[in-house]
């Protein structure tokens, strides 16, 4: 399954904090903020990119932090169910 984040959602970072804001050229909606922390932001710089699967944000991952493939799948799982739930991901 390839995740794709729903249009008009950007991640932006303010002094030490990440969010993702519904947002277009002139303006951000600042009504819904979804706060990230850095791995979290790192995984959604992922999804931005586009034709990410889960199986590839787990050896992310892996591949950046010490961790187990099963331990990382476990954690994406969690993280898209809650990005799903809020709406940022079709």
């Amino acid at each position: 399954m390839v995740l794709n984040p729903k249009a008009g959602v950007k991640l932006r970072k303010v002094g030490n904090q990440y969010m993702i804001v519904e947002a277009n050229e002139e303006n951000a909606n600042m009504s819904d903020v979804y706060s990230l922390n850095h791995t979290a932001a790192l995984l959604w710089q992922q999804v931005e990119k586009g034709g990410t699967t889960p199986d590839m944000l787990a050896d992310y991952l892996c591949e950046n932090f010490e961790i187990d493939k099963e331990v990382a799948i476990n954690d994406i799982e969690r993280q898209m169910a809650e990005w799903k739930s809020f709406g940022l991901l079709l």
